[in-house]
Order: structure tokens, then C-alpha cells, then sequence
């Protein structure tokens, strides 16, 4: 063999021993890892399905009832005391339309008072018109809790189902009603004020009354202009003294086609629910007898 080939051979060979036979091999290629399935976990909780928020409590603005709380409803067998206790006792018995008799004080602010003689005389142990702290702070009859509009509204704001007909004691009752309008809010739906004049209506439905109830103890019962009334009024009720009611009014208001409601005032004596309903009348103004136990409702 030639020199030169000789030497070629010789160092490709020592070259293969160093990066082959002499050396570490070089690692053989692993295979890929391959990944175990995983375990099916727990199926997930379902949410809980909310309960439904329940729908405020509302007055019923379309009910006629047959039964009308007088004066707050009697409390301890006493009568038009317009007391907290009253209110609860009332509102526990079934009603849900209260009337309550509203008075100015001395400083010209709003008390639930029928009167500021005989009935201060009876709550507060004497006679005259006081202001509204006075009033509040007077040790009433029975151990009472008096109320002035302020209270009167933290009640109803608890007993939003609840309708108060107001039975304002002054002579000029519209500005009363604004106070109470401003001072009411949303709570305004709840009332119902009586007017005591025919040209009062337009006035307390601009204030934003949805009802108004137009009572006659002051007006004369003027038949044939109540019809004409009703023809562009729309009245949630009138009302008359019990010994005022006649077939002819029950006739009048049923003959103008409306939903105007006929109330007595003040009943205390079933048989005269009894003659007069069958012939119309909707219902009356009570001291004592509540929807609790009432013959119409068992």
C-alpha cells in the first residue's frame, strides 16, 4: 500500500476509536412520555336557584271594603283615641282601611287628635290647643302612645298594605293635605283624603291623591247635584251620617254608572249594615266591629 494511503487509514481509524469505540456514547433518544388519562372529577354544584324577591307590600287601590276602622279603631273598649295601640289593634283584627282624625297644634305642625276639647281633655287631662311637643310628651290616657304625622308615617311605612282616610279637623284642610303630601312621598297612595267641599276636588287631585272621598257631614245632601258630580268626578267614595242614608243616594250614585263607593258613618250596629247593604250601601265606619269574626267574611 502506498505510503500516503497507508497514513490515511491510520488516522481515520484513530479518529473513529476517539468519537465512537472510545468515547460514551452518546444517549439514545427517549421516547415520548405519554400522559395518563385523567380521573373524572365530581360533577359540579349547581347554583341554588334564588328565591323570588316577593312584590312590596302595597294598598289595594280598587278595594271597596265593607268595614272601616273609626277614629283608629277602638283599643281596651275606648273609642277615637287615634292611639299607636289602636292602630296595632286594628290592623291585627283585619283591617286594612283606617280612618283617623287629623289636628293642628299650637305651633301649626299635625297630630292624630279628634278634637282639642273633649277628646284633649280625655288624652291629656286638659282642654286647649298645645304645640306638637307638648302633645308628645303629655302622659296620655291609658298609658296611650299619641301620635303626630311623623309617627303616623313610620307606622304606615311598616304597614304598606294599609289605606288611611283622613278626617282633617280644621276648617282650612287643604294646606294640611299639601303638608302631608310633601311630608308622605311614596306613601302618598296610601291616603285617602275626605274633602268637605264640592270645589274641593280639583285642588287634592293636583296634589297627586289617587283617591278622594267627598263626606257630606258638612254639606247638604244634595241629590241632584251629586249626580251631575259623578259625571265628571271621579270619586273613590262618598259618605253620610248612618241617619242621613236613603234609598234615594244609594239610587242616585248607583244610577251614574261608576264605582264610587257608598259609606255610613259611624256604625256600631249590625242590623243597620244588614237593611241597608242589600239596597247598596258599601260598607260603614265602625268603632268596634273588624274583619276578624265579621259575618260577611265567615
Amino acid at each position: 500500500m502506498h505510503t500516503r494511503q497507508l497514513t490515511a487509514l491510520l488516522l481515520a481509524l484513530a479518529l473513529a476509536l476517539l468519537c465512537g469505540c472510545g468515547g460514551t456514547a452518546a444517549p439514545a433518544a427517549s421516547a415520548p412520555e405519554v400522559a395518563e388519562p385523567a380521573l373524572p372529577g365530581p360533577e359540579p354544584t349547581p347554583e341554588p336557584t334564588p328565591e323570588p324577591t316577593p312584590e312590596p307590600l302595597r294598598p289595594d287601590l280598587t278595594a271597596k271594603p265593607a268595614l272601616i276602622a273609626h277614629g283608629g279603631g277602638e283599643i281596651y273598649g275606648f273609642r277615637l283615641t287615634n292611639s299607636l295601640e289602636a292602630l296595632d289593634e286594628a290592623y291585627a283584627r283585619g283591617h286594612r282601611f283606617i280612618e283617623v282624625d287629623v289636628s293642628r297644634t299650637a305651633d301649626g305642625d299635625l297630630v292624630l287628635l279628634h278634637d282639642w276639647e273633649s277628646m284633649a281633655a280625655r288624652m291629656l287631662g286638659a282642654e286647649g290647643v298645645c304645640t306638637k311637643a307638648d302633645f308628645l310628651n303629655a302622659e296620655a290616657f291609658a298609658g296611650l302612645t299619641l301620635l303626630d304625622l311623623n309617627g303616623l308615617l313610620d307606622w304606615l311605612a311598616a304597614h304598606r298594605d294599609c289605606s288611611v282616610i283622613t278626617d282633617l279637623k280644621c276648617d282650612d284642610y287643604l294646606l294640611p293635605l299639601r303638608i302631608l303630601r310633601v311630608r308622605a312621598g311614596e306613601l302618598t297612595e296610601n291616603f285617602i283624603p275626605q274633602i268637605y267641599n264640592w270645589s274641593d276636588y280639583d285642588a287634592v287631585a293636583a296634589m297627586g291623591y289617587p283617591r278622594i272621598l267627598l263626606t257630606f257631614y258638612r254639606l247638604s245632601l244634595d241629590l241632584p247635584r251629586l249626580a251631575d258630580y259623578l259625571e265628571t268626578h271621579a270619586l273613590w267614595a262618598v259618605t253620610v251620617a248612618q241617619d242621613r242614608l236613603s234609598e234615594a243616594l244609594l239610587d242616585t250614585v248607583r244610577a251614574a254608572g261608576t264605582d264610587t263607593a257608598v259609606y255610613a258613618h259611624t256604625v256600631n250596629d249590625y242590623y243597620v249594615y244588614e237593611t241597608w247593604q242589600p239596597k247598596g250601601l258599601t260598607g260603614i265606619y265602625t268603632d268596634y266591629f273588624a274583619p276578624e269574626g265579621w259575618p260577611e267574611n265567615n
